[in-house]
Formats: C-alpha cells, sequence, structure tokens
C-alpha cells in the first residue's frame, strides 16, 4: 500500500486587515494604578498624531486562565476610554498577563472622532509602553 499524503491545506488565521485609508501612529504610554484592587490604570498617551493623544483609563479587568484565578491568569481584558479635548475613543484591551504585558486595543471614535477606529498593540516595560497602530475609517 502507498504511503498517505495529508491534503489538508491549513487555513490562515484573520488578522486585522489595515485599510487602505489608514495613518500609521507610534507613541508611548505612560501608566499609574490608583486602584490596584479594582485593577484600574491610567495612562497618558503620546502620540505621533494628536487626536490618539491623551489620557486613556483601563478598567473593569476580567482575567481568564486555567482556574478563572487572577494568580493563574493567561489573558486579561479591560473597557478602555481614551479621552483629549477633541473627542473621546471607546473600546477594549486585550493582553497575555505574564512578566511583560504585551497586547492591542480596538477603541472606536467619539465626538470629532465619530466615524473613525483607532487600533494599537504594545508592550509594557519598567519604563512605560510602546505604542504601534493606525487611525482608519470604521467603514
Amino acid at each position: 500500500m502507498p504511503p498517505t499524503t495529508n491534503t489538508t491545506t491549513a487555513t490562515p488565521t484573520a488578522f486585522h486587515a489595515i485599510p487602505a485609508d489608514s495613518v500609521g501612529v507610534t507613541g508611548t504610554a505612560r501608566c499609574t494604578f490608583p486602584d490596584v484592587e479594582g485593577f484600574k490604570a491610567v495612562c497618558q498617551l503620546d502620540m505621533s498624531d494628536p487626536r490618539v493623544s491623551g489620557t486613556e483609563v483601563s478598567d473593569n479587568y476580567r482575567f481568564f486562565g486555567e482556574d478563572d484565578d487572577d494568580a493563574d491568569a493567561v489573558v486579561w481584558v479591560a473597557d478602555d476610554v481614551l479621552t483629549n479635548e477633541e473627542g473621546t475613543w471607546r473600546g477594549a484591551t486585550q493582553a497575555a498577563d505574564d512578566s511583560t504585558p504585551c497586547g492591542e486595543s480596538h477603541l472606536v471614535g467619539e465626538g470629532a472622532y465619530e466615524g473613525l477606529e483607532f487600533h494599537y498593540y504594545f508592550c509594557h516595560t519598567s519604563a512605560g509602553a510602546e505604542l504601534r497602530g493606525w487611525i482608519s475609517s470604521g467603514e
């Protein structure tokens, strides 16, 4: 009997498509944690585009792990609000909870930013977080 071959083709995982109308942004976040029990973070984003610079508050953390216990957290998710003088962005952040948390945020614009979306990826270090992402139309 001839050897069998695997004819199954892997389907690629869908990453966020970066729309053609996107504007790339980079920057940093400096965060404080005023409410350790509630897992609240307040971050100052200093970005290359002023539309996404401002104060971001991450709250309502939810931890997921082997035992749904904070000590065994593998991934966390938080509700985020980024505000500045022109408008507000709302959405969620998800990240791996390890010694250097890295993750992504997806925020939708309100006010002057209505109709826009802001996506960014980050990694925290002892000096803050480095952010890389894009602003695009929400269509």
